[in-house]
């Protein structure tokens, strides 16, 4: 009776040490403050919470307007990944359209972006959305005193990809 009795203490006491352990760093004495709870202890546990969402990213989209004012030519492009494939798309296509005296005249990232003209000008302004440039255009080509219309308005805006 007493061999059973030592053995079920035996018992007892090993797995109340095996409930108790904690994780501690090396050379930190257990039962310290810097001591945490082992995962041993719990494996099944969950107390870790849900995973995180993960980050939303977002990758810039570029637009350019390059114009050739002798000609009134004009190669607008958006929804391109970098500055300078933007302004080089935006070159070519103002050449293709004819334009031998091309220029940039306006580049962009994750916005809107609008084209005024009147017969002596044309205004290209970018803005967070295209009711805003085309009133920023339309009071500069305004200030000329001739009527103004819009010739082009667009967005560049950021895309999600994750």
């Amino acid at each position: 009776m007493t061999m059973t009795l030592f053995r079920v203490f035996a018992l007892l006491l090993m797995s109340a040490g095996a409930m108790a352990q904690t994780a501690c760093p090396q050379g930190v004495a257990a039962g310290s403050a810097q001591c945490g709870p082992s995962s041993i202890v719990n494996p099944m546990s969950s107390d870790a919470g849900p995973p995180a969402a993960p980050e939303i990213q977002w990758a810039d989209s570029w637009g350019a307007i390059a114009i050739d004012d002798t000609k009134g030519e004009a190669g607008i492009v958006t929804d391109r990944p970098s500055k300078r494939k933007a302004k080089k798309a935006a070159m070519a296509e103002c050449r293709r359209r004819g334009g031998e005296n091309c220029s940039i005249s306006r580049v962009y990232v994750n916005q809107c972006a609008a084209v005024v003209a009147n017969d002596k000008m044309s205004s290209s302004v970018n803005a967070p959305s295209i009711d805003e440039a085309i009133a920023i255009g339309m009071q500069r080509c305004g200030e000329t005193g001739l009527g103004c219309h819009v010739y082009w308005s667009g967005c560049s805006l950021a895309k999600r990809i994750w």
